[in-house]
């Protein structure tokens, strides 16, 4: 059975926002409510519960005294609410998605300019309550054709739609309202990751025997997307997490898609692959199979919320800046498509930032003589375009910002953001006054000042080195510095893209374990004229693949039976433990992990732990290799003779009864038999008359046979040493109060 994942599942910019401004809320400190619930999923809105952020219906329910603060929810609210926070005194952190906004906007002005105001949506969804609230409440909410089909006809009429309903059905309302005024403008506020979520589910529908889709019943975009699945004929599920897997449902599939709602966190989606992971394990493979062929079926599998890559792609990752940044409010347009939304800020924005005025320079001797001397040497000076690479001179440094005497009119500045490819605090960090560096002409003025690029001089530099590297399929090295949805951020010089599927020549579970490592990579795409995503994407998995297979073919030229080798817990299952030998993979039974019985090897060991094992038995011909750890650790006996000593009186637990006394564990794997005659002072006629299992009671230790595995235990001896020790110490007492 295969998993897909679709490509747009999860968290929207909007939501991710405002998860985020609720976070940084209860950092810091303070009492913080949510009106009304964050987003539309209970997982999330418990989450941030823990955190403190306590979700409340109503304003009132925060009392007048408390010193407090409300966060307005992603879907938004009237504008009267946001003025009664206001007036109650309380802290207001609005986490309203910008799209959200945008509409607000549209139906404030149509209503200003005299329009009739029309709202596509669910009329008790809060987002739509909240547009209402932006036009005076003054609009009509539909849900249908027919709803449409019945609204009375006006001279002008202004349509927008909720943000998370379908767009076809979008514009089939349109068209049936068309008819109904003299005048009409229409705004395509439907979010487009909304539209790219349905059109990422499409796609991955194809060849899908079963469409899974996460997401809470509440929310409004998850019930469409469902409806969408559910319109390509696919067979299709909507649950909330990967404890409402249908398992039944899934014997005679071959091939599951996965996509979820916008307020479905990573986490959930994360778990369901996990949970779709492990049923593809059992499914494919018995235990006794997976104990042979382990080390080559996690290499069958890719599919993880970071592996996008299961969709036999390979994604880019959307950086941090563009998943947290405000969206691009959508084109007013007439009933024709909507306008395509823009792919990247125009590079011409950076040439509108004003520069800072250069200091003037001394102007002594100001001669006519002088004049001419210098206006020759400008002559000489050809003024460079935007975007050349000139060599230039530092002849100031501040923390801010650089200046660089680059042979013109004036100097050019250089500032602190276009310093470093890395983050910096100041630019007295990188570079000294005297200094010649290379920068790139981002602004020219007709006065001759210049705006400086350092940083876009050293991309080129290692752009050009990278694509070198790229050609002659050369091994690099990179620092992993963070996680993205898909895979790692990988510091090769710049920012470089690691997908999941090859950070290992298998699947990876945890992916935050690798955040920090120094690693070879191979580049396996390289663009530099990429506007979005990443223009370097790398892989480790065949360098990792090669290096496996020299340490197997070095393993087994150099094990043997009776070794002890390090190891590492690669994998747990119900009958052992699967260990990495640094080559190959062992098998470490259940049986052979302690001396004594172990119900489940999880209760001793978790994958990651590191020990030594004991190479028990080989296999070369099948290459199997059985391992134990218990050959390496002292028998319970053994610590048993160390630890006890005829005579000691020491605490046990009753284990079993028998007719001819009972059994008392000392240890786990020690038991000792205090017989029925010495049990007490007095004649015993069952065990069960002074002793019951489970009870903990103080015996001494009257023999102790460490071959035979024996040891001799009294209730009677112990109790009579500890009455003669009490009144040994009563009678000292009594001694030194004679002696006062």
């Amino acid at each position: 059975m295969q998993t897909r994942l679709a490509r747009n599942a999860g968290f929207c910019a909007g939501v991710r926002r405002a998860v985020k401004i609720a976070e940084e809320a209860a950092e810091e400190g303070g009492r913080w409510y949510s009106l009304g619930p964050l987003v539309h999923n209970d997982a999330v809105v418990d989450r941030l519960k823990e955190k403190g952020i306590i979700p409340i219906n109503r304003l009132e329910e925060i009392q007048v005294s408390e010193d407090a603060g409300v966060i307005i929810r992603s879907h938004g609210v009237p504008p009267e609410i946001i003025e009664q926070a206001r007036e109650r005194g309380l802290g207001i952190k609005d986490a309203t998605c910008p799209l959200v906004k945008r509409v607000h906007e549209i139906v404030a002005s149509l209503r200003g300019e005299g329009y009739e105001i029309v709202v596509f949506g669910d009329a008790n969804h809060p987002e739509v309550q909240a547009i209402i609230g932006w036009c005076n409440h003054q609009a009509q909410v539909i849900a249908s054709i027919e709803e449409a089909c019945q609204l009375q006809v006006v001279n002008k009429l202004g349509v927008v739609s909720q943000t998370t309903k379908d767009n076809e059905e979008f514009y089939a309302i349109v068209k049936a309202i068309l008819p109904l005024a003299k005048e009409i403008r229409v705004f395509n506020t439907i979010c487009s990751a909304t539209r790219k979520r349905q059109q990422a589910a499409r796609e991955i529908s194809s060849g899908a025997d079963l469409i899974l889709v996460l997401g809470d019943p509440k929310s409004s975009n998850t019930a469409t997307l469902a409806r969408e699945c559910q319109n390509t004929g696919v067979k299709t599920l909507q649950i909330r997490d990967a404890s409402e897997i249908p398992i039944d449902c899934l014997q005679e599939v071959s091939t599951v898609a996965i996509t979820a709602g916008a307020s479905t966190p990573d986490w959930i989606i994360k778990e369901v692959l996990d949970r779709m992971t492990e049923f593809e394990e059992k499914s494919q493979q018995e235990p006794e199979q997976e104990a042979i062929n382990e080390q080559n079926i996690s290499g069958e599998e890719e599919t993880t919320d970071a592996a996008v890559g299961a969709a036999e792609t390979v994604d880019q990752p959307i950086s941090e800046e563009e998943a947290t940044s405000e969206p691009v409010a959508e084109e007013e347009e007439a009933v024709s498509e909507p306008a395509a939304e823009e792919e990247a800020v125009s590079e011409s924005a950076a040439e509108e930032e004003a520069v800072s005025e250069s200091p003037a320079k001394d102007e002594s001797g100001s001669t006519e003589e002088l004049f001419a001397k210098m206006e020759a040497e400008m002559a000489d000076f050809e003024t460079p375009s935007r975007g050349d690479i000139i060599k230039g001179t530092v002849i100031q440094v501040q923390d801010d910002e650089v200046m660089v005497d680059v042979g013109g009119k004036s100097e050019g500045i250089i500032p602190l953001r276009e310093m470093s490819l890395k983050d910096i605090e100041s630019c007295k960090d990188l570079v000294n006054v005297g200094d010649e560096i290379e920068v790139m002409v981002v602004k020219w003025d007709d006065d001759g000042t210049t705006l400086l690029s350092k940083k876009k001089v050293d991309n080129q530099k290692i752009l050009n080195k990278l694509e070198e590297d790229f050609n002659a399929d050369s091994i690099i090295e990179g620092t992993v510095t963070g996680t993205v949805k898909g895979g790692l951020l990988v510091d090769v010089g710049m920012t470089a893209f690691l997908p999941a599927s090859h950070v290992e020549d298998g699947y990876v579970r945890d992916l935050e374990q690798y955040i920090g490592r120094n690693l070879q990579f191979k580049i396996i795409e390289f663009n530099r004229n990429k506007r979005r995503g990443s223009q370097v994407v790398i892989s480790r998995k065949e360098l990792v693949a090669e290096e496996k297979r020299r340490l197997k073919k070095e393993f087994w030229e150099t094990v043997e039976e009776g070794q002890t080798r390090p190891g590492r817990v690669k994998r747990i299952v119900d009958y052992g433990a699967f260990i990495d030998l640094g080559g190959f993979e062992g098998l470490l039974h259940v049986s052979e992990m302690e001396h004594r019985r172990v119900e489940h090897p999880s209760d001793i060991l978790n994958e990651g732990d590191e020990l030594d094992v004991y190479i028990l038995a080989l296999d070369r011909e099948r290459e199997r290799v059985s391992l134990s750890r218990k050959k390496l650790l002292k028998s319970p006996w053994e610590i048993a003779e160390e630890k006890y000593s005829e005579g000691d009186i020491v605490e046990g637990t009753v284990v079993r009864i028998a007719p001819f006394g009972a059994f008392v564990e000392l240890d786990p794997g020690v038991d000792g038999l205090v017989h029925i005659s010495q049990m007490a002072d007095y004649r015993v006629e069952k065990p069960e008359d002074v002793v019951t299992v489970n009870e903990r009671i103080k015996i001494k230790i009257i023999s102790i046979d460490p071959e035979q595995k024996r040891i001799g235990l009294s209730i009677r001896q112990a109790q009579e040493e500890e009455e003669a020790y009490e009144v040994q110490q009563y009678l000292d007492e009594q001694e030194d109060d004679e002696d006062f």
